[in-house]
Parts: C-alpha cells; sequence; structure tokens
C-alpha cells in the first residue's frame, strides 16, 4: 500500500499518543472529535472531551467537538439516475420501510437517541449586558429604563425630540403657483432626493472609533432593538444522522442558498436536503476518496448546456471533480460532466469562485501559491478538457511536489531528533505559511486571501486566463498603520490577536472601502485598496487596472463590555472564530465557547445616520443596533438566503436600508449548526415601532418626526399589523407630527407667504413613506420593448405583475386610511382650498400666522391624498393594460407610431402628474374599447372594468363617447340589412356624441365625424361638429376675440383656433355632400340624354340629404359659426346664396364686412330691398355712392338713382319722415352728380385738349378727377366750369346753388 493510501485507509485512523480514530460522543449526546486524517496531520483523534486540534475542519480555530448529532431513523437507498449529458445522475430518494446500513469498519455511534433540544447548551454571551431586554446605551452605566437609556446616548448635534425631522421643507417649491399634482410630485421627488443622498460608507466610517452600539442584551423577539430574530429552526434529519455515523475519515458540513440546500460530505460520499422543509435528500456517492472541500459556481456561458445552471465543485486528496448541476422548480438534479484534475499532494483546502466569470482557484494547506481549475467543452492533443495552472509560481516550480505531505514524518521523528534537525532538512514543514479563507470582489476582479500568519494578498484577474498578486499586506503592516491613525489597542496586538475573516466591499457599497477584516478579538478593520503614482495614491474606477497598495484607515471595536471600560478594551467578542458580512452591514461574528457557540449580531441604524446627515453638516457616526442571537450548537456556515438588500446602485445611497423596508423583503440570514439551521429575520423599523408598544414615543425622541410618523403610518395602514398595534400607531401618527409653523428669515422676522411655512411631521411623514412605496418605480418607463419577429414590435410591462399587486395594496390601505381619519388628522380636516387663495398675507398677528399655517398644511396634505389617489388608479391602469402580453401588443399595435414612442417613454412619475400621461392615458383606454369592440366584446363589461378599477383614466365622458362609437359599429353592421334600425343608432349614437362634445379629443371627433360621413349621416355630423365646437368655447370668449378684429397676441386665440377647427370639419361636411350631389346629377343629366322619351325630371336623392344637412347648418344659433359660414359661401364664389340664407345673422355679417367689401355691400342693399326694408336699402346705397371704393362716376350716379328709387317706395309711417330727408338729399345728390358728368363729358370732346401731348395729359388728369367722387358745386365751378369756359354749364350750377347775384 502506497503512503497515500495508508493515510487514507480506515486502519490508520489515529496516530501515536491519540485515542483511536472511532467517531465518539460527549456524556451529553454530543458529537465529538474530528473525522479527518490527512497528511498525517493529528485531526482524528478530538476526544470525547472535545479538545482535539480542530483547526483543519474547515472551521478555523475550533477547538469543539466536530458538531454532528444522534440519529435518527429514515432510511437512504441510492438508486441509479437516468443518463443525461453523457453521464450519470445520482440522486437518493426516501423509500419507506427500508432499515439502513449502520454496520462499519471503523465502528459507529452507539445509543444515541438524545434529541439536540435535550441538550442545548446554556446561553452565555461572556459580556456584562446593561439592562435586560432593553436597548442600552455603551456610554451609560447601571441599569435603567429604556428611556433613561436612550438619554445617554450621544446627542446628534440637535436636540432629536424637538426635531421635526429632515428638512425637505425648507427647499419646497412654490406653493402659490401649483396645482396639486405639481406640488406632490415636487415633493416625493424632494424625499426621494433626500433619502438618495444617505452618506456612503467612507463618510460614516470616519467617526466609528466611537464604537456607538445600541446593545440588547438578548435576542428575544420582544426586544424591540434586535436587529435579527430567529424565526425558524429546522433540526437536520435523522436521516442524515444515519449517515454520519458511517463516518471513517472525514466529514464537513455548508450551506448552498441558490439551491435551498444544506449539505454534508461524510468521507467520499456527499447528502443533501431541504433546510426548509427537511425533505428533498439527494446523494452523490461516485467519488472513491473522501470530499476535503466542496463548493458551488455557475460555470461559463456556452461551456454546458442551457439546463446546468451550476457546477458543484468536489475536492478529495487526489482528485478535483466539476459536476453538474440542473436546478429548476425546486427540482434538483445532478449530472457527472467527466472532467476531473488529479491535485495530489496539494491538499486542497479553499476553492476560490468567480461567478461572473466562472473561473475556479483553489489553495492547499502545503502553500499560499493559488491553483486555478480551467475547463472548457472543447479538448486539443496538447490540452484536455479540464486542467489545472498555479498562478503564483513560475516555470517548472509550478508543477514541483509539494512538502507538506512530509508534515506528518517530520512531526514525529520530532520528539527524537528535534525539530531543528527536520527543519534543516524540511524547511519550512513545520509552520507553513497557507490560505486560511479566501474572498472574491468580481466587480472589481480581485481574489482576496488570508494566510494562517494573518497576511492579506490581493490578485487581480487581468485577463480571462490571467492572475497576478499585486498586494501583499502583513499584519505587521496593518498594524503600523492602526498606529498612524491612533487606532492602538490591546485587541490589536499582533502577539495576541489574528484576522480571522475577510469580508469584499462592493464598488456600489464604497469606492474607496475594497475590504473588511475581522480579528479573533472581534475587531473590524476597514482597508482601502489603491494604486500608487509619483505623486501619492488615488482609488480609480478603472476596475482593468488593478490597486498596488493596500491600507487599514479605520478600526471599529466590538461594544463594551462594562460602563467602566472604554471599548478599544472590550473583550465581549474575544476568540471570535470567524465572522460574515453582508450588504449594507450586516455582521455575524461566531465567538468560541465550550458548551456551544455564541452569536454577535450587529446592523446600522441607518435611520439615526440619516437624521444625523440631515441636520448637521458634520460626518455622521456609525450607530448599531446589536444583540446576541439564539443559538444552540456550534456554528459550521453562515449564508445569505435571501436576495442581497440593495436600493442604490452606487456608493451614496446605498446603506439606506429605512428607504427600502416598505418594498423589499426583510433579509434572512442561514446559519448551520450541529443542532439544524437557524433562520434569522432582519426586523425592520415597523417591527422595532410595534414591539415598543405604549413606549413608543420613545422612537420619536430616536428617530424624529418624519421617521417617527412615516413608521406609524405604515404600521397603522398594514392590514398585517395587529388591531392593538395599529391602534397605537394611528394615535401616534396624529400626536407625533406637532404643528405646522411660520419660519423666520435670517433677521427673525416672520415672511408670511405660503412657502414659509414648515409644514408638520405629518406631512413629511406622509411624503417619506409615500415615496418609499413608490421609489422603485417613480422614474421607471412603465413600458419596454423586447425582441419581436420582423418589423412587429413587441411590448412588455418593466415591473412584474405581484410587484405592481404590492404597491396597489399599499397606496389602498393608505388611501383607506387617511380617509377614515380625516376628521382626526389637522391637514384634511383644514378649511376648503377655496380659502386659501383669499387669505391677505399682510397681518402679522398670531391669529394670522397660525392661519397661514393651516392653509399650507391643508394643501400639502391634500396634494399627497390626491396623488395617492392617483397612484392608486394608475397602477392598476397599468395592471389591466399589461396583464397579458398578447392583448397588450395587439392594444399598442392600433396607436399610431409617434404615440407608441410616446408610451414607451412614459414614467409612472409621468403617468401619475403630468398632463401629458393622463392623456396617452386615455389614448390607451381608447385603445383598449377598440380593440373589445373588434373582437365583438362589448363596451360596457370593458368600460364598467376601467370605472371600477381606475376611474380617473376612464371619465364618465370616456364611457359616453364608447357607447357612441358602439352604436356606430351596430349601425355599420345593419346598414345593408335593416335602414330603419340604423337611423335609430345613428342618432342615439349622435345623442351620445354631443353628451360627450365637452371632452372629446380632435381625433376622435375627426373619426366619428368620418363614421358617419361614411354611414350617410351628414346632419348628424354636423349637429356633432357644432356641438363640440360650442362645449369648446362655453363663455363665447372666441365671439368676442372676432368682433375686435382678432389682434395678435391675445391669449383668446388659441380657443379661437380651437372652435374654427371644429368649423373646418362642418364645411367639410357640406363639401362632401356638395360633391356627391353633383356627381349624381351629372350622372341624371347623362342618362336623361340618352333616355330622350323621359318627361318626369329625375331628382337624385342626396338632394334631400343635401337641403336637410344645409338646414341642420342655418339652423345653429352659434353667431361665430354663422360668420365662418358665410366666409366660407364666399370663398367659394358663392356669396349670392347668402341672399337665399334666412337667419338673423346675415344681415350683421353682410353690414359688418360692407364696410370693407364692395361685392358685400353690393348684397346688403340687395338682400334689404329683398325684404322690403327699402328705407335701409336707399341708405346703403346712398353710403356706396359717397364711399371711399374705387367706383366710377357713372356708378355713383346709378347708386344714387337706385336709393332715390326706394326712396319713393312704401314705407312704415314711423320711417316716413326719415325717408323724405333721404329723399332730398339724394334728390340734391343726384343734381349735382348730373352736373359733374356734364362737366365730364364736354371735357371728354373738348377739341382744345388735342393740341399737344401737355394738353392731353391735363385732360387725363381733370377726367380722373371727375370721374369719381362726387364734388361740390362750388369745386366744380371754380376748378372745371369756369375755368374752362363752359358758360352754360355755369348758368346750371348757379340754378343748382339757387344763386340769384
Amino acid at each position: 500500500m502506497s503512503l497515500s493510501a495508508a493515510m487514507f485507509s480506515a486502519g490508520h485512523m489515529g496516530l501515536a499518543g491519540t485515542s483511536p480514530g472511532t467517531p465518539g460522543s460527549t456524556s451529553d449526546g454530543r458529537l465529538g472529535g474530528s473525522q479527518r486524517v490527512v497528511s498525517g496531520d493529528r485531526h482524528s483523534s478530538a476526544g470525547m472531551d472535545g479538545t482535539g486540534d480542530m483547526s483543519n475542519l474547515g472551521i478555523s480555530g475550533s477547538s469543539n467537538a466536530h458538531p454532528m448529532m444522534a440519529p435518527g431513523g429514515y432510511p437512504v437507498t441510492p438508486v441509479a439516475g437516468s443518463s443525461r449529458y453523457g453521464q450519470n445522475i445520482f440522486q437518493t430518494p426516501i423509500r419507506s420501510g427500508q432499515v439502513p446500513n449502520t454496520s462499519s469498519s471503523s465502528g459507529g455511534i452507539k445509543n444515541s437517541s438524545m434529541r439536540p433540544d435535550q441538550y442545548k447548551a446554556p446561553f452565555t454571551t461572556g459580556a456584562t449586558m446593561i439592562g435586560s431586554g432593553t436597548p442600552s446605551s455603551v456610554t451609560g452605566a447601571g441599569q435603567g429604563s429604556a428611556g433613561a437609556a436612550i438619554k445617554a446616548i450621544t446627542p446628534l448635534g440637535t436636540s432629536v425630540s424637538a426635531s421635526a425631522g429632515p428638512g425637505v421643507g425648507n427647499a419646497r417649491a412654490s406653493v402659490a403657483n401649483s396645482t396639486p399634482l405639481e406640488y406632490a410630485k415636487r415633493t416625493i421627488n424632494d424625499f426621494l432626493d433626500r433619502d438618495a443622498r444617505y452618506p456612503d460608507l467612507d463618510r460614516i466610517i470616519q467617526q466609528s472609533q466611537q464604537s456607538e452600539y445600541v446593545v440588547s442584551g438578548t435576542n428575544d423577539a420582544s426586544v424591540p432593538w434586535t436587529p435579527f430574530v430567529r424565526t425558524r429552526l429546522c433540526n437536520i434529519p435523522d436521516i442524515i444522522f444515519d449517515q454520519y455515523n458511517k463516518t471513517e475519515c472525514f466529514t464537513k458540513m455548508g450551506v448552498f442558498p441558490q439551491l435551498d440546500r444544506a449539505w454534508i460530505s461524510v468521507d467520499n460520499r456527499l447528502y443533501f436536503w431541504n433546510y426548509m422543509s427537511g425533505s428533498d435528500f439527494l446523494s452523490f456517492e461516485d467519488i472513491t476518496h473522501s470530499i476535503v472541500a466542496v463548493a458551488l459556481i455557475r460555470p461559463k456561458p456556452g461551456t454546458f448546456i442551457s439546463s446546468i445552471k451550476y457546477l458543484l465543485l468536489l475536492a478529495t486528496p487526489l482528485e478535483f471533480h466539476l459536476i453538474g448541476v440542473a436546478y429548476e422548480n425546486k427540482d434538483l438534479q445532478l449530472y457527472d460532466t467527466g472532467m476531473v484534475v488529479s491535485v495530489k499532494g496539494l491538499d486542497v483546502n479553499e476553492i476560490i469562485c468567480s461567478d461572473r466569470s466562472g473561473r475556479i482557484f483553489f489553495t492547499g494547506r502545503g502553500s499560499s501559491d493559488v491553483w486555478e481549475i480551467t475547463y472548457s467543452n472543447t479538448e486539443s492533443w496538447f490540452r484536455g478538457k479540464c486542467g489545472k495552472v498555479c498562478h503564483t509560481k513560475s516555470g517548472l516550480a509550478g508543477y514541483s511536489p509539494s512538502l507538506s505531505a512530509l508534515a506528518p514524518l517530520s512531526k514525529a521523528m520530532a520528539p527524537l531528533s528535534g525539530a531543528s534537525i527536520i527543519s534543516s532538512i524540511f524547511p519550512g514543514s513545520i509552520q507553513q505559511e497557507y490560505v486560511m479563507a479566501t474572498a472574491v470582489d468580481d466587480a472589481r476582479k480581485l481574489i482576496y486571501t488570508l494566510s494562517s500568519r494573518s497576511t492579506l494578498r490581493a490578485y487581480h484577474m487581468g485577463s480571462p486566463t490571467e492572475l497576478h498578486l499585486v498586494i501583499t499586506y502583513t499584519y505587521a503592516s496593518l498594524c503600523s498603520h492602526l498606529q498612524m491613525i491612533n487606532a492602538t489597542s490591546p485587541l490589536l496586538d499582533p502577539r495576541t490577536t489574528t484576522i480571522v475573516s475577510i469580508h469584499p466591499v462592493r464598488p456600489t457599497e464604497s469606492s474607496q472601502i475594497h475590504l473588511i477584516a475581522t480579528t479573533s478579538t472581534g475587531c473590524r478593520l476597514y482597508l482601502r485598496a489603491a494604486r500608487t503614482y509619483g505623486f501619492g495614491f488615488m482609488t480609480t474606477n478603472d476596475f482593468s487596472v488593478p490597486p498596488t497598495t493596500m491600507q487599514v484607515i479605520q478600526v471599529r471595536f466590538p461594544p463594551r463590555d462594562s460602563a467602566d471600560r472604554p471599548p478599544s478594551m472590550s473583550q465581549l467578542l474575544k476568540k471570535t472564530k470567524f465572522s460574515k458580512m453582508f450588504a449594507p452591514g450586516y455582521f455575524f461574528a461566531v465567538r468560541e465557547g465550550d458548551l456551544s457557540d455564541s452569536l454577535f449580531v450587529s446592523a446600522a441604524d441607518t435611520a439615526r445616520i440619516l437624521l444625523q446627515s440631515s441636520t448637521s453638516t458634520a460626518a455622521p457616526q456609525l450607530v448599531e443596533t446589536a444583540a446576541w442571537a439564539d443559538i444552540e450548537g456550534f456554528v459550521q456556515a453562515i449564508e445569505l438566503i435571501t436576495p442581497e438588500f440593495q436600493v442604490s446602485s452606487r456608493p451614496e445611497g446605498f446603506g439606506n436600508e429605512v428607504c427600502g423596508q416598505y418594498i423589499l423583503p426583510p433579509t434572512e440570514v442561514a446559519v448551520l449548526t450541529n443542532t439544524g439551521v437557524h433562520i434569522y429575520t432582519r426586523r425592520y423599523m415597523p417591527q422595532t415601532f410595534m414591539h415598543l408598544g405604549s413606549e413608543a414615543r420613545i422612537f420619536l425622541e430616536l428617530y424624529g418626526r418624519a421617521e417617527a410618523c412615516s413608521t406609524a403610518l405604515s404600521v397603522a395602514c398594514s392590514s398585517s399589523s395587529p388591531l392593538d398595534s395599529r391602534e397605537i400607531a394611528r394615535k401616534a401618527y396624529i400626536e407625533f407630527g406637532g404643528k405646522a409653523h411660520l419660519r423666520d428669515d435670517n433677521y427673525g422676522q416672520l415672511v408670511f407667504s405660503l412657502d414659509s411655512v414648515r409644514l408638520s411631521g405629518r406631512f413629511d411623514g406622509l411624503a417619506t413613506y409615500i415615496s418609499r412605496i413608490v421609489r422603485e418605480i417613480w422614474r421607471l418607463p412603465i413600458l419596454k420593448i423586447i425582441s419581436g419577429n420582423g418589423n412587429q414590435k413587441s411590448f412588455a410591462c418593466n415591473v412584474s405583475a405581484d410587484k405592481l399587486g404590492m404597491y396597489q395594496l399599499l397606496l389602498y390601505e393608505l388611501y383607506d386610511f387617511l380617509e377614515q381619519n380625516r376628521n382626526y388628522i389637522d391637514g384634511l380636516s383644514g378649511p376648503d382650498r377655496s380659502t386659501v387663495g383669499g387669505f391677505s398675507g399682510s397681518s402679522s398677528n398670531g391669529a394670522g400666522s397660525e392661519e397661514l399655517s393651516m392653509q399650507a398644511e391643508h394643501r400639502g396634505m391634500h396634494s399627497l391624498v390626491e396623488l395617492t389617489n392617483f397612484m392608486r388608479e394608475g397602477l392598476s391602469f397599468v395592471g389591466l393594460v399589461t396583464s397579458e402580453s398578447k392583448k397588450l401588443n395587439e392594444i399598442m399595435a392600433i396607436l399610431p407610431e409617434k404615440t407608441q414612442n410616446k408610451i414607451v417613454k412614459l414614467t409612472f412619475q409621468d403617468l401619475f402628474t403630468a398632463p401629458e400621461g393622463t392623456e396617452l392615458a386615455k389614448e390607451l383606454v381608447a385603445a383598449i374599447v377598440n380593440q373589445s369592440i373588434a373582437t365583438g366584446g362589448l363596451v360596457d363589461s370593458i368600460v364598467d372594468v376601467l370605472r371600477k378599477k381606475c376611474g380617473t383614466f376612464c371619465s364618465a365622458d370616456d364611457v359616453i363617447l364608447f357607447k357612441a362609437i358602439e352604436y356606430l359599429r351596430k349601425a355599420k353592421t345593419v346598414a345593408a340589412t335593416d335602414p330603419d334600425l340604423k337611423m335609430q343608432y345613428l342618432r342615439e349614437s349622435v345623442r351620445l356624441l354631443e353628451k360627450a362634445a365637452g371632452t372629446i379629443q380632435s381625433e376622435e371627433l375627426s373619426g366619428a365625424v368620418d363614421e358617419l360621413l361614411s354611414l350617410g349621416f351628414h346632419p348628424g355630423a354636423v349637429e356633432v361638429a357644432l356641438r363640440a365646437a360650442a362645449e369648446t368655447d362655453r363663455g363665447n370668449i372666441a365671439l368676442g376675440y372676432f368682433i375686435d378684429g382678432c389682434p395678435a397676441l391675445d391669449s383668446r386665440e388659441e380657443i379661437f383656433v380651437k372652435r374654427t377647427r371644429c368649423y373646418e370639419l362642418v364645411f367639410s361636411i357640406l363639401d362632401a355632400i356638395d360633391s356627391t350631389v353633383e356627381a349624381e346629377q351629372q350622372n341624371v343629366h347623362t342618362s336623361n340624354i340618352s333616355n330622350s322619351d323621359s318627361t318626369a325630371p329625375f331628382v337624385p336623392p342626396s338632394v334631400a340629404l343635401q337641403s336637410e344637412t344645409y338646414g341642420v347648418a342655418y339652423a345653429s344659433k352659434d353667431e361665430l359659426f354663422h360668420y365662418c359660414f358665410y366666409d366660407w359661401f364666399v370663398s367659394r364664389g358663392l356669396a349670392n346664396r347668402l341672399l337665399e340664407v334666412d337667419t338673423p345673422y346675415v344681415e350683421p355679417y353682410l353690414e359688418r364686412n360692407a364696410r370693407t367689401s364692395l361685392q358685400q355691400a353690393d348684397l346688403l342693399w340687395v338682400f334689404e330691398s329683398k325684404k322690403e326694408q327699402y328705407l335701409k336699402a336707399a341708405q346703403v346705397l346712398y353710403q356706396l355712392a359717397r364711399s371711399d371704393f374705387e367706383l366710377s362716376l357713372s356708378q355713383r350716379i346709378e347708386y344714387l338713382s337706385r336709393a332715390r328709387g326706394f326712396c319713393n317706395c312704401y314705407c312704415p309711417p314711423s320711417q316716413r319722415q326719415t325717408m323724405l330727408r333721404l329723399l332730398q338729399t339724394t334728390q340734391d345728390e343726384l343734381e349735382v352728380a348730373y352736373i359733374q358728368d356734364d362737366i365730364l363729358s364736354r371735357v371728354s370732346s373738348d377739341e382744345r385738349f388735342a393740341k399737344n401731348n401737355e394738353t392731353k395729359e391735363s385732360q387725363r388728369s381733370i377726367i380722373n378727377r371727375l370721374d369719381g367722387k362726387v364734388s361740390n358745386l362750388t369745386v366744380l365751378y371754380n376748378e372745371f366750369a369756369s375755368p374752362l369756359g363752359y358758360n352754360d354749364i355755369c348758368q346750371a350750377i348757379f340754378k343748382a346753388a339757387d344763386y340769384n347775384g
């Protein structure tokens, strides 16, 4: 037998000076002793009292007996699995009725029937707690109540009890000119930004040496400030004990949260079970040698088939195995990949996995080297599918054998020949440095290792095949840096202290800090890595460039163990075996004990840190709540079993746990011990508030009004909270909020305006609660475009249906609470909003200040209530639209591409608060209804659902419009079979369209008009368009704008344009019917020519429709429409048709336009004469004869002659005198016109002007002056008749002027 084989045989379980290596048990029924014999190290002889060396059990520094328990009674029978991926599957189903084989060549546990709950170790902490069951200040002394303990906590810069919460209200947007939704939108954005400004870890730990904790003496769930509470305990199944009894060499335990499984290796066998249910057993037994290391990793993409989600990594003393893992629907299956690498002599103890790259590394106990397992799905002549390479050695050194295998021989020879001789022969074999802990930072591409000498090393994964050592940081260097920051302490003495655990810090959590190391005394060391340059060093975000130096920048001491000793002297966490940290700062430290380990748990008190940063410009202090967790047995592993808590993707705001507590599920951590799996759940602020009960005012003193009211509101609204807690929270929200008040300026003077009011804590609490509910979705687009076939787009919601339902529930509960307690909440029971605008802010007395403050509070509270209502209905609408992807795509396909693009860019914030969001939502509603109608659905059914779930986006007018569209569709279906029913549907549709005309959009109106025209109902289309125009401007503002001459830059212009658009629809309808009549008449004319025998003329049916349509237009009482209507006639050259119109608006129209249009003036006197209004006709003609229009003298004489004729017609007696005066005036004007016409005739025929060009030009000038407006007799005599020597005309002038001189 070879040396290796002998060392792993059952007959070599013990060494000299030790008891036989048979698994034993302690007197209390607890299993003891290590089951490992590797490389000759003394690990098999841990006796019944559990004092053996456990350093190589995978649980560093443990001197306890190996954790296991008494056997149960369930059989395990391996069965052959199906062949997949070319290899076998190994599963272990549970079968009843089978008796396990408990025989073993090395013996087993005998008569171990005691259950774990029969030998629970007493709970000991080794620390002096201040108080019991209540939070205590680390700076206080003695015992006291919770209130006294809180008073002892260091003040946070300002009086917490008097704080009204964060000062977001100081920068709140102007109230006066904002709508409620606009104001609420700004408020929510302000509070979201406040939460996002939560200080990053770098800033918080600047003061962390103060080590401030709120320590609970026990982890009892009834203690309010307990950070984590044990919520479940899953005992290790008895079937696992049966397998453990068969241990011969080595056993190890762990948890795989990715698979919901715990595991245990027993020699060469590996067993899994579901730690949540205690069932779903699975075994893997196809390995020859004992399993010494186990890990799980996500493989490199494309290496295996898609069903292989993980790789199970198993290391034995001789080989390294890669096992495929398929995990779907809670079903776990293992696949043999056939990938095996020899690791003989390397003594694997740590496996390092990079989930992002899929790379696998490992270390051994014989050295501090780092090896990599390479694997791929192809092989070549010189490279197989799987291999190994050492990245920390060069040349042939990477392939030299390790001398660690000879360590047992050197130890055995030490008593005989002296260690110095062995050391000279085998240098480094006695105290060889090896890696005892590892950590991976995938984001920065770094791997950290911790050696047995507390030396930290960092390796950079520069390329997919490289790994370079970039930093070596010894504990001596660490201590020197601690002295530089004045962090000396006996707890950090290198002679007695070692580093036991390391935890990487991702760049999303901190840009400066890379690593946190935990010492054996429970201190946390914060280390920064950077790259050195000639002028110093700096941190870079370029992770392809590795850091070159590391430095500790801060230390966090454990809590005090007594009131008279500072934290730097605390022995509370002495003998810490290892620790685990999870974002955003959960700390679990395992302290070694004789009968049971102790588990210390702490978490940052983010609410207090947020209050510090909001009320002070100084760097906030790291305050933590801490407690000793309920635990039994010896801790084997600590793993996070829920998704990592993350509320931000950048360091600022990352640690703000309170902003995600209402939405994100509480963090759960599984702690595996030899008694079972203990599940610890994070206790959020609402649970802390509930456990305070009647002492809830402590919460206010610690966290301020805003946080206290927000937390109380969350408890009071939640239907899952106990009734007594809800009532306490309701009263707390109402009473803790304080009152709104005016802020003074820098000179102590009150400023009387709404913007200067500091609103109450109730408002801040409500805004905080709402902002944290919608934080994840507020600025998120509602829809996204996913891949589709060809040009067809496919859409999906950015938020899952479950999350939408959760947001809805929270908002519904909040809205119901506010409505039910409206009368008790100041601001909701205040004055009506209409009284706010009328308040005069000039008053300076107390009553004015209080009234103004109440008004501001009222507006603020009501804006948030209105926003809550909009949000809950908006989420219902989104859920309804996106419930089925197929229907969503059909709905979106109906909309124009421009609208689709707008909807894809629409965020939840805009949907809730912006008018554009409401308009887009209504377009979606219309598309939903149209899609339902197109598929044969009833409008009433879909509208009832919309009205019930989201009435804001489906108003009563919308419902009417949808029903009108439905009637149009019905009319279309019966058009060919039942004309009477068709007309009935059309009339009902028009009635409904007119009813909804006030809210109908222009596109919808155009669509409805087109539908009516297609069905031949032109009169109904005109009615709808005219009603829409009237509803657009109920105050008839546009008419005044028109009468005033349509001035530029007038606010009324927009209304005028909207009305005229509706009129244009009417004119298009009239155009359409005119075109139809004209076409039919042309067809009739052609037919009559071909059929000359026909005697009776044929009248097209469209003529009656035309008459009816025009009749509707003429019957309108819209004065502005008639003016536009007559303008349309004129523009088409049909001005004479105005003479046929009998409306009260034609005459004013013609009178208005007669001033500027000769054609309109001519129409006016004709119109008046047709109406037998002869006086008016004569007056128009007289005015035309004297007007400034370009008229010849003969035209003016004609107008005067017609006017004289109308003056001789009949008129009412009341007009007779007026008509006689006009007749005389017209006669006199006409006599002068005749004289002027005589002069014009004489000048035109006068031969004296034909002498030369100059006289001809003079003749043309005189003719132009005479052939126009009628001049007076003086001008005619002095300028024309007398100078030209027309004596007869001069005598006529004398006669006309009755001149006798």
